[in-house]
């Protein structure tokens, strides 16, 4: 079904879209929408300049929903349990770790982290960079990271979209498994203490 709207992305306004939901509404990191964008450079169907603004906005205004994520929410997002074991503690606090340690900067680091980027953009929220030097930052990663990524589209064609699909569809997998497994942990545990609640004192 992705693979399908990925497809028949139509027009600059729904490539900018499909960047901005990527990982958001569609469980797609933002480098599939950026490959696909350089396989319809390579087929004539888009232009480059347009191309470019489009995902470099759509995928500016995702990140920076990630970051108003967390300057709206700030810690108590970030230290929920639940949110914790779905995310990943370890790397919620190694994103919390870099911003303290980098400040703003460590926006422009991340960006180049697959699967760890939108953590570094919600601990940037959370713990008040400014929102001016996130976009400045963020921003000059976007001007390097989605040329090139597009740009590995557009020289490697369907391939490349098919290769990166495939690995996404495991991932996909994997973190699907991982979800649910959590999900049963945590009905266990609650199940358990319902169980000892209802115990009578002896």
């Amino acid at each position: 079904m992705i693979r399908e709207l990925a497809a028949n992305v139509s027009g600059y306004p729904g490539l900018l879209l499909f960047c901005a939901v990527s990982g958001i509404l569609v469980p797609l990191p933002e480098d599939f929408s950026l490959i696909y964008a350089g396989v319809k450079l390579q087929t004539g169907q888009f232009q480059w300049a347009p191309t470019l603004a489009a995902t470099i906005i759509g995928v500016g205004l995702r990140d920076i929903f990630a970051y108003l994520i967390g300057r709206s929410l700030g810690s108590w997002l970030i230290d929920r349990p639940w949110i914790r074991r779905i995310a990943g503690g370890a790397r919620l606090d190694r994103a919390q770790a870099m911003v303290a340690e980098r400040g703003p900067s460590a926006v422009l680091i991340g960006r180049f982290f697959v699967g760890f980027r939108a953590s570094v953009f919600v601990a940037a929220g959370a713990t008040g960079v400014p929102f001016r030097s996130f976009v400045f930052w963020d921003g000059l990663g976007l001007l390097v990271a989605v040329p090139a990524t597009v740009g590995l589209g557009y020289v490697f064609g369907e391939p490349i979209a098919d290769l990166v699909f495939w690995v996404l569809q495991r991932a996909q997998l994997a973190v699907g498994l991982a979800v649910a497994v959590a999900v049963l942990w945590l009905l266990w545990q609650a199940w358990g203490r319902s169980g000892e609640a209802s115990e009578p004192d002896r």
